[in-house]
């Protein structure tokens, strides 16, 4: 029985040694046997990192964000802060789409409220994607980057206060009317919401105006 109990001990440094992490983490299970002595079996619970690896946890909403040269303000945390969204930095101001593509009354479909990459995925995916300039400003920053959909342009002024005074820092506030990726749907064909960073107020406006535009990723 000693044996065992040395054995289970060197494997439990070792695992400690090469799995110990002070990022978010998850707690996979290790059977281990030693039929020489028993035929019992022992479960041993570790730690083992998460797939975002170099993510600084916990965040909290207004926190500055720059992991491997993606940086942002958190605007939306989940899982303990490990996770959540992201705004740019900067801004554009931008058309939703151009004249060309208005003056085509197209309507794409992109009813989604709450998550902006499946709005961007779908315009990005067109072969006339570079008739949408808003969208292209958004992913051109990376894969990951977005247009917000008009549920996220809600959540960023809700916390618009704690996210403009880190913006602050880079003279990069929040203000004016910002483009949301989500189509009015009266009028998807012409119009696409709106969200006013002063005072909250929502508004459909025409897809050929230019507004404002933030980025937002996941981290």
């Amino acid at each position: 029985m000693k044996n065992i109990y040395l054995l289970l001990t060197l494997v439990g440094v070792m695992l400690t040694s090469t799995l110990s992490d002070a990022s978010a983490q998850r707690t996979p299970s290790y059977t281990i046997s030693d039929h020489e002595y028993c035929d019992q079996h022992l479960t041993i619970n570790v730690t083992q990192p998460c797939a975002h690896q170099g993510t600084t946890a916990p965040y909290k909403v207004g926190d500055y964000y720059n992991v491997n040269g993606k940086q942002g303000v958190v605007f939306e945390v989940c899982d303990n802060g490990r996770h959540g969204k992201i705004v740019s930095l900067d801004d554009a101001f931008l058309r939703w789409c151009t004249f060309e593509q208005y003056d085509k009354e197209i309507d794409l479909g992109l009813r989604d409220e709450n998550n902006g990459k499946v709005n961007t995925d779908k315009v990005m995916q067109r072969r006339d994607s570079d008739q949408y300039p808003a969208f292209v400003w958004c992913r051109n920053k990376g894969a990951d980057w977005y247009l917000p959909a008009y549920d996220e342009l809600k959540a960023i002024y809700n916390s618009k206060s704690k996210i403009n005074s880190t913006l602050a820092k880079y003279d990069a506030e929040l203000n004016g009317w910002y483009w949301s990726s989500t189509e009015y749907e009266d009028y998807p064909e012409s119009r696409a919401w709106y969200v006013y960073m002063s005072d909250g107020y929502t508004v459909d406006g025409s897809k050929y105006a230019n507004s404002y535009v933030r980025a937002v990723s996941v981290f």
